[in-house]
């Protein structure tokens, strides 16, 4: 069997979830993860995962000294660098066959079932998403082809430079490979995880749409099992987690607001699409859009009228 190991640093605050996180990976025990961290360790984890106390400045200066670049680093920064964690942590990754990154805003499902023996047999690159780097999950070879193939992008110290978010992880380091199709073994036929209107992640404001039974991530809907829930517009309205850690729940259902043992009232679920249909995920959305071209179109006008 193929090893594996998925690295995230993360710094601040654990978020509301995390008991519910680790109960995932738990369930996950062929597959290893590394978390360097400033956080408070919990006083219950899976033996599958690794903590490595340091601090986001300490961790910069690693960073900076083998990258070659002034890094401008933050929790939102690290984004750009994921690419170049096989160099950075080449310690740490050098009993395993793959690396990997993911996000911590995810409930793990059953990742062996979707990352076969036989994908890791024959691909130098895997992702979740389709024809796409994913940065909520990607799996790179262990090799130093692989783990330094960041350093062959033009200007990527400039980009690593920059205050900014680039978005390199997906957006610059997708460009390249897909221009350097033929040097690499690519696996990323299709979405792994969650997706809603053909976007993956993004999803309405749902109650009791995922539910995660013994180690799988199935849709409530559909009965379809998937190897992971991302809910990366659910961050901001996820307020609670009744999920602990230490209890070795066997099941529990997620929610926009929070993750829970039991479904919810259909007098909830009624009043909750009404409350979809004036203020959803996609009216937002359609909104926020709005106000950008409206932005946009006041932009045109002045320029226009300045010249």
């Amino acid at each position: 069997m193929k090893s594996i190991l998925l690295i995230i640093p993360y710094f601040g605050k654990w978020p509301v979830w995390f008991d519910a996180y680790l109960v995932s990976i738990s369930k996950n025990p062929t597959i290893n993860w590394l978390c360097p961290t400033d956080c408070e360790l919990p006083k219950g984890y899976p033996k599958n995962l690794k903590f490595l106390p340091t601090s986001l400045f300490e961790l910069n200066r690693k960073v900076n000294t083998i990258v070659e670049a002034k890094v401008p680093l933050t929790p939102r920064k690290l984004c750009d660098i994921k690419p170049a964690y096989g160099d950075i942590f080449k310690n740490e990754i050098k009993d395993y066959d793959f690396w990997g990154i993911c996000d911590m805003d995810i409930i793990w499902g059953d990742i062996r079932k979707f990352i076969t023996t036989d994908i890791l047999s024959q691909y130098d690159i895997i992702s979740s998403r389709k024809e796409a780097i994913s940065g909520h999950f990607n799996l790179f070879k262990n090799s130093e082809k692989i783990n330094v193939l960041y350093k062959n992008i033009t200007n990527y110290k400039l980009m690593f430079e920059k205050q900014k978010l680039v978005v390199f992880d997906e957006q610059v380091l997708t460009n390249y490979l897909k221009q350097e199709k033929d040097s690499f073994n690519i696996y990323w036929p299709s979405i792994l995880c969650n997706k809603e209107r053909g976007r993956d992640s993004h999803q309405e404001y749902y109650l009791d749409k995922w539910q995660w039974q013994n180690g799988k991530m199935i849709d409530v809907t559909t009965s379809k099992e998937l190897m992971y829930l991302h809910f990366i517009n659910w961050k901001r309205t996820m307020k609670t987690c009744e999920v602990k850690y230490i209890d070795n729940p066997t099941q529990f259902y997620f929610s926009f607001n929070g993750i829970h043992y039991k479904q919810h009232s259909k007098i909830a679920h009624y009043f909750n699409s009404f409350k979809n249909i004036f203020n959803g995920y996609w009216v937002r959305e359609k909104r926020r859009i709005r106000r950008l071209k409206f932005k946009s179109l006041k932009k045109r006008v002045k320029r226009k009228l300045n010249l």
